[in-house]
């Protein structure tokens, strides 16, 4: 329950993976929602299993690994942005809204999901940190299991309850009162964490 607790905690705090969700499922399709989800969902698993299996001290022997994830990840986070932002002036310019918002597919989503996640090393001595306090050293490998499922189905119900709130249907009547401005925000918000994943801050 401890780990269960500060993970929610720690994940349920806004950052680009919020943005990058409620864009997702705020869409006419479903799916894209949930692939976002399971996009994240794959990032956590991979993040607490590289903690469970010692990964973390690898990447420390390896300093332009980290810097390698972050600078890809903050350019995709900009990537992302900027077809936000285009989509607005594309529709702006007489395009239909719903034509450009179709253009995202279920891969799409779920790489959306696992590379906004995926790409802020310092996850990863967040996740080594939370199991190196929260599990003593001597645990039996079970135990470790147990931890990585536990931090995984956290970011799952979270996550999905995410993407579920924002395909109520109140939230996406008022979303789609304000479709350009909404797409604009999140189009400008992500960019500005990337450059900012970019910097190293």
């Amino acid at each position: 329950m401890g780990i269960a607790g500060i993970h929610f905690f720690a994940i349920s705090s806004p950052g680009p993976t919020l943005f990058v969700i409620a864009s997702h499922a705020n869409s006419d399709h479903r799916r894209e929602s949930v692939f976002a989800v399971l996009g994240v969902v794959a990032a956590t698993a991979l993040w607490s299993g590289f903690a469970v299996a010692g990964l973390g001290a690898v990447m420390n022997t390896l300093p332009w690994m980290p810097v390698a994830i972050r600078m890809f990840g903050g350019a995709y986070l900009i990537w992302f942005g900027y077809r936000m932002l285009r989509s607005v002036l594309e529709v702006g310019t007489g395009a239909d809204i719903d034509v450009v918002a179709k253009r995202v597919t279920s891969a799409g989503a779920l790489r959306s999901g696992f590379i906004t996640n995926i790409s802020n090393p310092k996850v990863i001595a967040y996740y080594v940190s939370l199991f190196g306090v929260m599990i003593p050293e001597d645990s039996p490998p079970a135990l470790l299991v147990i931890a990585c499922l536990t931090a995984i189905v956290v970011s799952m119900l979270w996550w999905g309850a995410v993407a579920m709130f924002f395909r109520l249907p109140a939230i996406r009547h008022g979303f789609f009162r304000l479709r350009r401005v909404f797409d604009g925000l999140v189009g400008a918000v992500l960019v500005i964490f990337g450059i900012r994943l970019i910097a190293g801050r």
